[in-house]
């Protein structure tokens, strides 16, 4: 990191949660804890509204509540941080409402005939998934799921694309799949090379590095270096649910994203997304 680069920038994160969704934390005590962690500015993007998944996502009533207490926290720490207000669009979810800084597209859910498959949900009911919907048959769940991810940034208008792997979430060491293996690289690739006509930008999210101890980030180090080789670019985003989450690990990942090939990453400002040398 020369002096140029993160040196001279100070951090931010997009992706983050409160109490009205399923943070731990109400908005300002996100916003203290994100001038504490020395943040320039900080974006919030709370779950769009899903009547699937009520106890992790905002009502429509708390959405209302949500964007109006972001614009009056803009206003009272104007001086000390850029906030901006984000939305976390589930594929499934209802589409919210406008007027978001950003909006960040992600998929919890693999489409069933009569139901959605969570494969978030912790590890035993992502395995249990896996065997009722999919015989047991890890790749098979990977292929349905990387073909429900290639249609995220134009289902949801991403302007960034969640935790693109996210699938692995539990699979720390290979212990339920092999992530070399073909059929999911293949699976992986062809959604990644689907969303490049739409949205390039994917976040690097250490949210489970804080979280489940993962030793790396969303996307993997290999999937990194094929964004890169495509043209894709990339922001870094902690997936944050606590103060102690804001912004772990960024120093590392930067490095690691500096040894893909990544030049530099991307930040939002009030005049759109901008270079941020590595």
């Amino acid at each position: 990191m020369n002096e140029q680069g993160s040196h001279m920038i100070k951090p931010q994160n997009l992706h983050s949660h409160s109490t009205y969704c399923d943070g731990t934390l109400t908005l300002e005590e996100m916003v203290c804890a994100a001038i504490e962690k020395g943040c320039g500015s900080f974006g919030f993007s709370g779950h769009s509204y899903a009547p699937y998944d009520v106890d992790c996502c905002m009502s429509m009533e708390n959405t209302s509540r949500y964007i109006h207490e972001i614009r009056d926290l803009k206003e009272k720490y104007s001086d000390r941080i850029e906030i901006f207000l984000g939305i976390e669009q589930d594929y499934y979810a209802e589409k919210t409402q406008g007027g978001m800084d950003y909006v960040i597209g992600a998929v919890h859910y693999i489409g069933k005939p009569d139901e959605l498959c969570c494969i978030d949900g912790g590890e035993e009911r992502q395995k249990q998934a896996c065997v009722k919907y999919y015989d047991g048959d890890y790749y098979k769940m990977a292929e349905a799921y990387f073909q429900t991810v290639s249609n995220v940034a134009k289902k949801t208008s991403a302007d960034i694309v969640a935790h693109f792997d996210l699938i692995t979430k539990y699979n720390i060491g290979g212990k339920l799949f092999d992530e070399n293996h073909p059929l999911y690289v293949k699976a992986a690739l062809t959604a990644m090379d689907e969303i490049l006509k739409t949205c390039k930008l994917f976040e690097v999210n250490t949210g489970a590095m804080y979280k489940h101890g993962k030793p790396s980030p969303y996307p993997s180090e290999f999937l990194l270096k094929e964004i890169n080789k495509r043209g894709g670019e990339v922001i870094l985003t902690s997936d944050s649910h606590d103060a102690g989450s804001i912004c772990h690990e960024f120093e590392k990942t930067q490095k690691m994203l500096k040894s893909c090939g990544f030049k530099n990453m991307k930040q939002l400002t009030v005049e759109g997304f901008v270079d941020v040398p590595l």
